[in-house]
């Protein structure tokens, strides 16, 4: 009979995605990230649990890359995701940039004595 041996790097990898996807819907549940964005760590957190208890499911990736190095597939793929998520939460922080000049723009205008809502651009 052919029995399952596991590594130690394959439990205790699991055993961390685990504790991890727990903690990102833990912050969905107290409103601090969306219900998407506990969807995609849900989703990249068994990725990773997946690979660690079947590495050889990584010959896949390569097959579809086209990279014939298992290594070299997943750490392109892993790349190509870290850019993503930088693109990311650079967008967001320009959002939040945005908001903050909004509402500093308003308070100073409100502390000078001028209502933003009604005051009018000077067109040239």
């Amino acid at each position: 009979m052919n029995e399952l041996q596991f590594t130690p790097y394959q439990i205790v990898v699991p055993l961390f995605c685990l504790l991890m996807v727990t903690y990102a819907w833990n912050l969905v549940f107290r409103q601090k990230k969306t219900i998407w964005e506990g969807g995609l760590w849900t989703l990249f957190w068994a990725a990773i649990a997946y690979i660690s208890l079947f590495p050889g499911s990584l010959q896949y990736l390569s097959a579809f890359t086209g990279i014939k190095k298992n290594e070299n597939a997943a750490t392109i793929t892993a790349l190509g995701i870290v850019f993503f998520i930088l693109f990311y939460m650079i967008i967001r922080i320009e959002e939040l940039e945005q908001r903050l000049t909004a509402i500093i723009r308003g308070k100073a205008l409100k502390d000078a004595g001028i209502d933003p809502v009604k005051e009018e651009p000077k067109k040239m």
